[in-house]
């Protein structure tokens, strides 16, 4: 059966039918749902293992690169390659599918790196700017040398309980607070908490529209998944470890969130808000309470969606401007002002605005987080605040003002514009109607 799926999507890809294999995609996206409910406590194939939280993922990895095909058509209308593009993506997709698929910790150590070499290619074949080589192995050598550690702690795993299955293996056997981190800074520096996120400005920057969509929307989730995956090894470890995590992810938060204040780049600063996002979303998980767990599972679901849509908003100003530049690119309430209603409704999830998926996620971050200590509502309070205060900024400065060439115009958007903005919004607002499908 995968010999003859493999063989459709490559006679797909080779005669360049981006709409047959969206429609493919489509229907892959909705058996999946559908075969959801059978699931149950996990449906056992070999080494694949797919519980409710891989369902989920599985499910956003299909949509977002589903949407990122419908955000890059100019790729295959200027014929930039573009049976190249659909088969990377492809690629990455597969990776991506077996990553949230495997039981085993070697297999998923496998492919969640293997993931790392289609984004590569994808940055250095359709980035935008000269510094894309710099960025691709700025990334490549951030994420691998953070990894290393964790293959050696796999290995040591299997060499001593003889078995690698998550499901199976216990925490015997962990002596030091060493083999503790081992097991955490990669998905650490993949999610990317601060102080390990440099790696994903660069990439970002430098990324075409599909890339940094892909990026934000599923790969940050990898780390995640990784954690839930690994953290239940770490009960021994003692707590002043996680206690330190959280506070750096805390604080780090805040000062990201206060450097997105000054940032004039619309794609950085962007970028920068997925890290406050995701700092939050390591303080849940490792507070190890299950409001901390669901509501950062909600948040990597919610986070995706909202982070690729705006990415896409900010390619669809990039094409028409020529820049990401706020002081060059405002007014564009009087140039796109339909396009302006989805700047606020994005803009609004971003910051957690009711009735985003964001918001019943962060209202359960916050709670696991103020149990854990009641100084984090310091911290929780600032990034609240500053959170808004950025959208708020993003906003009201690319769409008032006057644009910089005001003799000039350009079109307001096309259907299939306004579609890919749409299919992100709707299910990032309904899906706050069934939450224990994402928890």
């Amino acid at each position: 059966m995968m010999s003859v799926i493999s063989i459709l999507i490559m006679s797909m890809v080779l005669s360049g039918l981006w709409g047959e294999v969206l429609l493919f995609m489509g229907v892959m996206f909705m058996s999946m749902v559908l075969c959801g409910s059978d699931l149950g406590g996990g449906k056992i194939t070999g080494l694949i293992e797919v519980d409710n939280l891989g369902l989920v993922l599985i499910s956003l990895s299909v949509w977002v690169v589903g949407m990122s095909f419908l955000g890059s058509m100019q790729i295959k209308n200027l014929s930039l390659s573009s049976a190249s593009f659909v088969f990377i993506s492809l690629i990455l997709l597969l990776s991506l599918v077996f990553s949230f698929s495997f039981s085993d910790y070697l297999l998923f150590y496998l492919s969640f790196e293997t993931c790392l070499i289609p984004i590569l290619f994808m940055i250095l074949g359709w980035g935008y700017q000269p510094e894309r080589a710099q960025a691709g192995v700025y990334m490549l050598f951030y994420t691998l040398l953070g990894s290393l550690p964790l293959f050696f702690m796999i290995m040591y795993i299997k060499m001593k309980q003889g078995l690698g299955n998550m499901y199976m293996v216990d925490d015997s056997g962990f002596s030091s607070v060493i083999m503790y981190l081992f097991l955490v800074v990669a998905f650490l520096v993949k999610f990317p908490m601060y102080s390990v996120h440099l790696w994903l400005l660069k990439a970002h920057v430098e990324a075409p529209v599909a890339g940094s969509m892909i990026l934000a929307g599923v790969l940050l989730k990898l780390g995640g998944y990784g954690l839930i995956r690994v953290l239940p090894l770490c009960v021994s470890c003692p707590s002043v470890v996680f206690n330190f995590i959280i506070s750096m992810s805390l604080w780090g938060g805040v000062v990201v969130s206060l450097g997105c204040l000054r940032q004039i780049d619309m794609k950085l600063l962007v970028a920068c808000s997925s890290v406050v996002h995701m700092g939050s979303c390591v303080g849940g998980l490792f507070v190890l309470s299950e409001w901390g767990y669901k509501g950062a599972v909600g948040m990597m679901v919610g986070h995706g969606l909202c982070s690729s849509g705006l990415f896409y908003l900010v390619n669809l100003v990039y094409e028409r401007t020529h820049s990401r530049s706020m002081l060059i690119s405002k007014g564009l309430l009087n140039l796109m002002p339909a396009m302006s209603l989805w700047w606020f409704l994005m803009l609004s999830a971003n910051m957690s605005a009711p009735p985003s998926l964001n918001l019943l996620s962060e209202i359960m971050l916050i709670v696991s987080l103020v149990s854990w200590s009641s100084w984090s509502m310091l911290m929780l309070a600032m990034m609240a605040f500053f959170s808004a205060s950025y959208s708020i900024y993003l906003f009201s400065l690319s769409q008032h003002g006057a644009y910089l060439l005001s003799k000039s115009g350009f079109h307001s958007g096309g259907c299939i514009e306004y579609l890919v903005v749409f299919l992100h919004w709707v299910p990032l607002n309904l899906l706050v109607l069934s939450f224990y499908c994402i928890s």
